[in-house]
């Protein structure tokens, strides 16, 4: 651990201990502070404070602290002059700092001290942190907290924590702690304690750094994104030798010799065989395989051995993250050491990656503009630092690397990622996107998920390279996440997020003016007009979109209209739109409604064109704006390419549905808002043109496809007739491993008692097992009302609820039960296959 300067200020880590959560109805039980500076720890204070109230069963429990310690206690202002006094002229640090603050001045306590979040600190000092919990914390940091939930112990761990992180952030490049001063100045965000108190344990500058680096270092992101050259295919072919397969994955074999506790499965080595007689004579072939039979490595080795002796590439599509953080985190590599050692020079070459959507990348582009927002506020600028001094490390740019850490990083996030920067003109600069792309261009196997596969499918560009060899894995859910890909969901948020990027006072329409008027003065006036006509019509395509959707469309579905009761409901309200709904007369009221959103938005559309034409460099233009003018004018492009989009879609609902499509309106639970959707009614031929026309091969399996022992059913839903059909029963012997319980008396899944009591069976369960269980859920409201219920019952016995979107994303949770398994995982869509 670093010393701190000997000149350097004092600090008094605080902490409380309360009756709840809400700093207005609660109140304080427990009062923990350390004062320390340059030689250690120089005082510590703790009391109890007499709430006038008792304390919930549950806080009792999770705290240790009695009702009796708390009643003989004095009074919080009885003890406010000693805190004061004990406080003075130090800076303040707390874990969840607006937490016990806000407790403190809901006492009458004024705190007029400069403060230290070390959530803040965490959260740029630790970027990829599975929680920033104190808790957590504590034993990531090796941090000491013997009893946690008091003040006394967990003012000990925050200041400990501080430590531990302030001289690993002391550390940094003068330059990224300058850019984080001038983030926090601009934005309000608080942050001059926590640079300050960085600025007592930092190292001498000169002898670190000769100079400042760029925040931004193009050049050294640059040389950490440099790929390999993409796959050139050999002139002669080579087949998988299904023989040697077969050897591989026998008992002896190369995996056998490799992975620990590897074992023979007969059913394993049938399915890499049939597989690899698919890719080496091409065509299709659909294969069931029970659950342990090793699907994986069984399409895998295959796959590898054709794909490295030829350089083609196979693109692998599943499903669920888990399955694919499996592929890629521990199949493939054990594939390749197996191979290293059997056939070294395949070994050696083979190369694979994963391969994600648009939104999982930060676009540096959006991020340098955010980065200089006129209107940036503090849980951006939060993101901003925190993306700055990941990006000094990171080699992909995948959000997945961090904990963006609440709602608010999220949404900020969501202005920075490649989602919406298209056809990015700025190729000299470094790019995450079109690194993940580079790199899948030079991979032997290409890890993606189904919703990627579908988007190419759809025609919306190639994210995916070129492949010869397709394998679908997960293949029950390819129709499900096909006609969710293929059709698409429209509400008045989809409009407002298109023009959001035009308005403000770093808005594209306020660049366009200041840009143009730079490079082009005599586009000026032409691009003025095009501005104030796009002003002009933003605020009345919004109000027009919000009538069509909000008032004539429940005029015309009725069933949508509701109840004020019916709206809070857990369930959405649907309604279909038939041949019988657009004979009705309501219907031509909608049709007229959406008439005069088509001529407004068709108006939008065309001064976008015109201000993007403004925007184009000219082949005569300044090197040096050159750039900033194709990118402006990408920008524009994009937000004209949203707004046609969203055109086209509503008037295809109102005035031109397609015969091989069903509409319908959603009003989500608890909203007014009403969106309208459409979904092709048979996806079969479209991914039989689409997606395995091209394909010399492909390949679906599951363990779960055939209906009556026909697969029948699952080839004409998915355009897969023409295939070869393969059934594998697994190695597991269920009946003897396995135990199913019924509870019995259980109310039906619509009764207003069924949460309550799915919740104590969940419950009873857990505490039986010792925890080390896993509930799963189709609702995630159904969920987080479960995590509510058990977790203080839970706690008590000393085991922790894991609840996805409450306590993390599904793979950090994951990683969290594994470490900690006297848990309870609760869990949606994403962990009930795959895990």
């Amino acid at each position: 651990m670093t010393d701190i300067n000997p000149a350097s200020r004092e600090w008094v880590a605080l902490d409380l201990e309360t009756t709840g959560l809400e700093s207005r109805a609660d109140r304080i039980i427990e009062i923990g502070a350390v004062r320390f500076g340059a030689g250690g720890v120089l005082d510590e204070y703790a009391a109890f404070v007499n709430p006038r109230r008792e304390i919930p069963p549950f806080i009792r429990r999770l705290t240790g602290i009695t009702q009796f310690e708390v009643d003989n206690a004095p009074d919080f202002d009885e003890l406010a002059d000693d805190l004061a006094r004990f406080i003075d002229g130090a800076t303040l640090i707390a874990h969840n700092a607006p937490f016990d603050f806000g407790f403190l001045r809901a006492a009458g306590f004024r705190i007029d001290q400069p403060a230290i979040d070390t959530r803040d600190l965490t959260y740029l000092a630790r970027p990829s942190a599975l929680s920033y919990s104190l808790e957590h914390l504590a034993r990531a940091e090796s941090v000491a907290n013997p009893r946690p939930h008091r003040a006394l112990d967990d003012a000990r761990a925050t200041k400990d924590i501080f430590l531990a992180l302030i001289a690993d952030f002391a550390k940094l490049d003068p330059a990224a702690l300058d850019e984080i001063r001038r983030l926090a100045a601009r934005s309000g965000w608080d942050a001059a304690a926590l640079l300050d108190s960085a600025e007592d344990f930092a190292p001498p500058r000169s002898a670190l750094y000769a100079t400042a680096s760029p925040v931004d270092d193009a050049r050294a992101l640059a040389a950490r994104l440099a790929q390999p050259r993409p796959l050139r295919p050999a002139d002669t072919e080579t087949p998988a030798d299904a023989q040697a397969i077969a050897r591989a994955l026998s008992e002896g074999g190369a995996f056998a010799q490799t992975v620990p506790a590897f074992e023979e499965r007969p059913q394993q080595i049938d399915m890499a065989q049939a597989v690899a007689e698919t890719v080496n004579a091409g065509g299709r072939l659909i294969v069931e395989a029970g659950t342990g039979v090793g699907k994986s490595l069984a399409y895998l080795l295959p796959a590898a051995l054709y794909a490295a002796a030829n350089d083609k590439r196979v693109i692998v599509s599943t499903n669920t993250i888990n399955l694919q953080e499996q592929l890629i985190g521990k199949d493939l590599p054990a594939l390749a050491a197996a191979l290293a050692e059997t056939y070294p020079e395949l070994g050696e070459k083979l190369r694979f990656c994963q391969l994600k959507g648009r939104a999982n990348y930060l676009c540096r582009k959006r991020w340098r503009r955010m980065r200089e927002s006129a209107d940036l506020d503090a849980d951006q600028a939060r993101v901003i630092a925190k993306t700055s001094l990941w990006m000094a490390d990171t080699e992909t740019g995948d959000r997945s690397e961090i904990n963006l850490g609440s709602p608010a990083g999220y949404a900020a996030w969501n202005r920075v990622s490649a989602q919406r920067a298209r056809d990015c003109p700025d190729m000299r600069g470094p790019c995450f996107l079109r690194a993940a792309r580079d790199k899948a261009q030079a991979s032997h196997i290409v890890v993606v998920n189904h919703a990627l596969l579908m988007s190419q499918a759809a025609g919306e560009g190639s994210a995916i390279p070129e492949a010869d060899i397709l394998i679908i894995d997960e293949a029950h859910n390819l129709e499900s996440v096909a006609t969710d890909q293929l059709g698409w969901r429209i509400g008045v948020a989809d409009l407002d997020e298109a023009i959001s990027e035009l308005g403000g006072d770093r808005g594209l329409l306020n660049q366009a003016a200041a840009e143009i008027s730079a490079f082009a003065p005599d586009k000026t006036e032409s691009a003025g007009r095009g501005i104030a006509a796009i002003q002009d019509l933003t605020p009345k395509m919004r109000d027009e979109l919000a009538r069509l959707l909000g008032t004539s469309l429940p005029a015309a579905l009725p069933t949508l209209a509701g109840s004020g009761r019916r709206r809070q409901s857990a369930f959405p309200t649907d309604a279909r739109a038939t041949d019988k709904e657009r004979a009705a007369p309501a219907w031509e009221e909608l049709e007229t409604e959406w008439r005069n959103f088509d001529i407004l938005i068709a108006d939008a559309i065309r001064a976008l064109d015109s201000l993007t034409a403004a925007a184009e460099p000219d082949e005569d233009a300044d090197p040096d704006s050159a750039p900033r003018a194709a990118a402006l004018a990408s920008d524009l492009a994009a937000v004209r390419d949203s707004l046609a989009n969203l055109r086209g879609r509503v008037g295809e609902f109102v005035a031109d549905p397609s015969e091989n499509a069903i509409y319908w309106a959603t009003r989500p639970p608890g909203s007014s808002e009403i969106l309208i959707n459409a979904a092709p009614l048979h996806v079969g031929e479209l991914l039989r043109e689409n997606l395995y026309a091209d394909k010399k091969a492909v390949v679906m399996t599951s363990a779960t496809l055939a209906a009556g022992g026909s697969f029948d059913h699952i080839a004409e839903r998915l355009g897969f007739a023409d295939s070869r059909r393969l059934t594998l029963g697994s190695p597991f012997d269920f009946y003897e491993s396995a135990l199913i319980y019924v509870p019995p008396n259980m109310p039906e899944p619509r009764s207003p008692d069924f949460a309550a009591a799915a919740s104590r069976i969940i419950a009873d369960a857990a505490i039986a097992a010792g925890g080390r269980s896993m509930a799963l859920f189709t609702s995630h409201a159904s969920l987080r009302a479960a995590a509510e219920e058990i977790r203080e019952t839970l706690s008590e016995h000393g085991i922790d609820t894991l609840a996805q979107g409450v306590d993390g994303p599904p793979r950090r949770i994951a990683e969290r039960f594994v470490r900690h398994p006297q848990s309870v995982l609760l869990g949606a869509a994403s962990f009930w296959e795959g895990l």
